[in-house]
């Protein structure tokens, strides 16, 4: 089903052939993206001591756009997942888990390879199947099993 949005204003090419065109202001899209990003600047050098993003009244409280944000900024975007591949990321394992742990899981799956858990980053680890297939019903079948009462696991594709 289409649906059809209709102009809130007329083309410049239409108001011409009625002989109603007028000409109108142009946008300013890069002196507006100029000042955003002076702003932005401007709010990320007050942790610094530099310009100060609020310049209120003495004794004003800043509205909370104008308060800089701890961590930076953050992209609002969720990042994509990984596409469909044989080696599995598995995230939120307890410390104590270990690869054999792991593999008594992962074993039960037909295809699997191996389990390499990383060493200085505790509580992730990958493993390794045979194709997409395989590592696939793994993940369907173990998403969410929980080693210890706390600690979900949380797979998804590793990154090729």
């Amino acid at each position: 089903m289409q649906r059809i949005q209709y102009a809130k204003t007329k083309s410049d090419v239409i108001a011409k052939a009625d002989g109603t065109f007028a000409p109108r202001e142009k946008r300013r899209r890069h002196e507006e993206k100029g000042k955003k990003k002076k702003d932005q600047h401007d709010a990320n050098q007050v942790g610094v001591g530099m310009t100060p993003a609020y310049g209120g009244a003495y004794g004003t409280a800043p509205s909370l756009s104008q308060i800089p944000y701890p961590g930076g900024v953050k992209s609002m975007v969720p990042e994509a997942p990984a596409p469909p591949n044989n080696i599995l990321f598995i995230q939120n394992l307890p410390n104590e888990t270990t690869p054999m742990m792991l593999q008594m899981l992962f074993q039960q799956y037909p295809g699997f390879k191996e389990v390499r858990m990383v060493e200085a980053k505790p509580g992730i680890a990958f493993v390794e199947y045979g194709d997409e297939m395989q590592s696939t019903g793994a993940m369907h079948g173990l998403q969410g099993f929980k080693i210890l009462q706390q600690n979900s696991m949380l797979i998804t594709y590793a990154k090729k």
